[in-house]
């Protein structure tokens, strides 16, 4: 399946970004279950999982004749990261927060599919021992037109 409309090339440019990543062992683009995690392999972890978000129109803009030609959307594309770890959490996710951040940042407009990107890292951190997770979104800014998301 081809990747046509904009939000898809989006969520795949930001898989690359976590696929190109040595320390994420496994992408997946869904939310796992904390059974689906007792099924991973430790060489498999950490496991990042991430899910786009229906655009969200923030802005229209029209013709002359007062058709909506474009649109500016917001999409967010939710990344959790889930790792093993059972005595430092904290500086764990400090440490792979602090290597995603850079990544995701390097491209902004994701190879000029979007206007800029800004990330938001999730405070409450989530807990299921011995699994550990947190959360970073990335808030993609777009135009595209009424044919297509």
């Amino acid at each position: 399946m081809a990747a046509d409309s904009i939000r898809e090339r989006l969520i795949l440019a930001d898989k690359a970004i976590l696929d190109g990543l040595s320390f994420i062992k496994t992408v997946e683009r869904r939310l796992p279950s904390y059974k689906d995690l007792q099924n991973f392999a430790l060489t498999q972890l950490p496991v990042a999982a991430i899910v786009g978000r229906i655009p969200k129109p923030t802005n229209k803009v029209s013709t002359r004749t007062g058709q909506v030609d474009q649109i500016i959307s917001e999409l967010r594309v939710d990344i959790y990261v889930f790792l093993q770890e059972n005595e430092s959490a904290d500086s764990a996710i400090s440490n792979h927060l602090d290597d995603l951040w850079p990544k995701l940042y390097a491209d902004p407009t994701r190879g000029r599919l979007c206007m800029f990107t800004a990330l938001e890292a999730t405070e409450n951190t989530e807990t299921w021992p011995p699994f550990v997770a947190f959360q970073l979104t990335c808030v993609h800014n777009y135009q595209h037109s009424t044919g297509g998301i």
